[in-house]
C-alpha cells in the first residue's frame, strides 16, 4: 500500500467493530499467537493451514485457508506493524491487496475491536464487500468463541488491606524506588535493580532476586498518577533476554481510613509463553507477601 495513501477513505474502506467480554491483553493475544490465531481466522465453517506465521513488524504470514466447499485460498501477508496490546497493521499481498487494521480500545474490562480493511480502488473495494462484510462479522463470531476458550491463560486477583500507616506514607513506599526495593516481591526476595519515573508515560524497571539467585526481570509504564490515591501502571515479565513472558496491568487505590490506608491492588495478567501458566497460579501467594512485607515496612 503507498504510504501516502489516506488510510480512512469512505469509499475504499470495510470497517467492522465489536466489543468483547474479556481484557484487551486477552483479544490481542488472540490475534498474534498462532495456535489461537489458526482456529478462528476466516469465516464460518473455514479451516486453516498455517506455512508461516511471525507476528512481529515485518513478520511474514503464509497460510491456506479451505472453503466448506473443498476450495482452498492461498493467502501472504506481512505485519508491517505490532504495537503490543494497541494495534496491528498488516498489508494482504494476495489478490484482492489490502491493508488491514486492528485496533484494541480498552473498555474497562472489555475490549473494543475496530477492525479495517482498505482496498486499493473504491471499485476493487465495491466488488468484495457484498461478501467481505458478513465474513467479516462472522470471524469476529469465531474470535469471540476463541477467546471464551483461553480464560486459564490470564488470571485478575483484588487483593485489600488496611495498614497501620497514614495513605501518604504508604503511597511514598510505591513511587521511592529506595522504599520499593525494600517489599517488592515475594518473602525472601531482594531487588537489585529498582528505577522509577512516577509520572504518566513513565517507566519502571525492577529486577527481583530469588533466594536461589535467580533473577526475574520486569518492565512498565504509569498510565496513571493521582498523589496519593491511586496508581496505574502495566507490566511485562521478561526473561533474561528481555523476551516477554506474561504481561498485564495493576490498578492500586490508596483510601484514607481514620490515620490508616486501605490499599486496594487490582491486577491482571496474561501469559505469553507455554510456562507462564506456573507464574500465573503464583500471583495471589506473590502479591500477598509484597503487601505483607509493604505492611511492615511502613507499620
Amino acid at each position: 500500500m503507498p504510504a501516502n495513501e489516506p488510510m480512512s477513505l469512505e469509499d475504499r474502506e470495510i470497517v467492522t467493530t465489536r466489543v468483547f467480554d474479556a481484557p484487551r491483553e486477552l483479544v490481542f493475544k488472540a490475534w498474534t499467537d498462532p495456535r489461537h490465531l489458526v482456529h478462528w481466522w476466516g469465516p464460518k465453517g473455514f479451516t486453516n493451514t498455517f506455512h508461516e506465521c511471525d507476528p512481529r513488524t515485518g513478520g511474514r504470514w503464509r497460510y491456506v485457508m479451505h472453503g466448506p466447499d473443498g476450495r482452498n485460498y492461498d493467502n501472504e501477508m506481512v505485519f508491517v506493524e505490532v504495537a503490543r496490546p494497541r494495534r496491528i497493521v498488516i498489508d494482504h499481498l494476495s489478490a484482492p491487496r489490502f491493508r488491514l487494521t486492528a485496533a484494541f480500545d480498552e473498555m474497562g474490562d472489555r475490549t473494543k475491536l475496530t477492525f479495517r480493511q482498505l482496498f486499493e480502488t473504491a471499485e476493487v473495494c465495491s466488488r468484495v464487500k457484498t461478501y467481505a462484510a458478513p465474513a467479516n462479522e462472522e470471524n469476529m463470531d469465531r474470535l469471540a468463541s476463541q477467546v471464551a476458550t483461553m480464560g486459564p491463560e490470564w488470571r485478575e486477583l483484588v487483593l485489600t488491606r488496611t495498614l497501620d500507616a497514614p495513605r501518604e506514607l504508604v503511597f511514598r513506599a510505591w513511587t521511592e524506588p529506595a522504599q520499593l526495593a525494600r517489599w517488592w516481591g515475594p518473602k525472601g526476595f531482594t531487588n537489585p535493580v529498582c528505577e522509577l519515573d512516577p509520572r504518566p508515560g513513565g517507566t519502571l524497571r525492577i529486577v527481583m532476586r530469588a533466594p536461589d539467585g535467580a533473577q526475574h526481570p520486569m518492565t512498565g509504564v504509569f498510565r496513571e498518577i493521582v498523589i496519593p490515591e491511586r496508581l496505574v501502571f502495566t507490566f511485562v515479565a521478561v526473561d533474561n533476554e528481555e523476551q516477554p513472558l506474561l504481561e498485564g496491568l495493576t490498578q492500586v487505590s490508596f483510601a484514607e481510613r481514620g490515620g490508616k490506608t486501605e490499599l486496594t491492588v487490582k491486577t491482571r495478567a496474561i501469559g505469553l509463553v507455554d510456562f507462564a501458566g506456573r507464574m500465573l497460579q503464583g500471583m495471589e501467594a506473590g502479591w500477598t507477601q509484597s503487601i505483607e512485607r509493604l505492611a511492615e515496612l511502613v507499620r
